[in-house]
């Protein structure tokens, strides 16, 4: 029987428990993909709509470029902080300068739908479409970000995609990919469905069970179209806005808590513990955990504790499908 999940932090565990399991066959990766969106549709019954779920990125150099762009990101959502613009400003940043504009963009994975309509504004895209396996996540985006003719959402897996071949120049998939199965099936989607002369721009956490990164250059080598343009390591960049967010703004923190699961004092704290692990807080160095709040102070003890430590990975990847 399956276990019913109605808090934050069930949905969590549900989702750190897929991170660990392997995939052997397609029967295993239906119910994992099962597990995945019953975890998300509780997510979406506590998170805002009009924000991004990724963790952020912080980096002077890349805020300077970001704002020289001019967009205000409170004209979409009025709670969403600078971290999550700026990463996906970063995976998008090299189309942006070469003004690869006026073309077809898929975000894979696209949550609430808030950073396909932010890449659609930077890239001043023909058309744009996000598609993500979680139903209220994709109502929620059609409902906020949907415009008419140009931007639309769609309910589809990542592992098959219910679209023509070659009818994108620009897929992006930005920290979605450690919850795919079997993660070469969307390697080959994405390849089928981008156009030649079209980019994938992709970032995720590295996890040591999916191996991502791993997967994607074993794939590659295999693949006649797809070439590696960039490939970095941005950890550090996405440690220092978990950092902002987490630590520096600790006040911050609290209020998004109260907001999500009411003005409870004391606060429950395994929701607590819950919400500060889906912002990231384990990936930081564990030197670097340390709050003011006595309430915090538990929940910096209990992420010292977790077996997350050991080297953090966050990659990106710039490739073009060539012809």
């Amino acid at each position: 029987m399956k276990e019913e999940i109605k808090t934050y932090s069930q949905a969590l565990r549900k989702t750190n428990k897929i991170l660990k399991q392997k995939c052997y066959h397609r029967s295993d990766a239906i119910l994992m993909k099962q597990d995945v969106a019953s975890s998300y549709e509780c997510f979406a019954n506590f998170i805002e709509e009009k924000v991004f779920l990724n963790w952020g990125l912080w980096n002077k150099k890349i805020y300077k470029e970001y704002m020289a762009l001019n967009f205000d990101i409170s004209t979409l959502s009025p709670y969403q902080d600078i971290y999550s613009p700026l990463l996906l400003y970063y995976l998008i940043k090299p189309l942006v300068k070469m003004e690869f504009f006026d073309k077809r963009l898929l975000e894979v994975g696209c949550g609430n739908g808030l950073g396909l309509r932010l890449g659609s504004e930077l890239l001043k895209t023909q058309y744009a479409l996000g598609v993500d396996l979680v139903t209220p996540l994709i109502r929620h985006a059609k409902s906020n970000f949907y415009k008419n003719d140009q931007i639309n959402y769609l309910q589809s897996d990542a592992e098959s995609l219910a679209l023509k071949d070659e009818s994108f120049d620009v897929v992006t998939n930005l920290e979605s990919s450690h919850l795919y199965p079997i993660i070469e099936l969307f390697f080959a989607e994405v390849e089928r469905v981008l156009a030649p002369g079209g980019f994938f721009c992709y970032a995720d956490i590295y996890f040591k069970n999916k191996q991502q990164s791993d997967r994607l250059e074993a794939y590659i080598k295999t693949s006649k179209h797809l070439k590696i343009i960039i490939k970095k390591n941005i950890t550090r960049m996405v440690q220092a806005s978990i950092y902002k967010r987490l630590i520096e703004d600790e006040a911050g923190l609290c209020k998004r808590a109260q907001r999500i699961f009411g003005d409870d004092n004391p606060m429950p704290l395994t929701e607590l513990l819950a919400l500060a692990g889906s912002k990231g807080a384990t990936f930081l160095p564990w030197w670097k955990i340390r709050f003011k709040n006595p309430t915090l102070r538990y929940l910096a003890k209990y992420a010292r504790k977790e077996k997350a430590w050991g080297k953090k990975y966050y990659f990106y990847y710039l490739i073009q499908k060539v012809a």
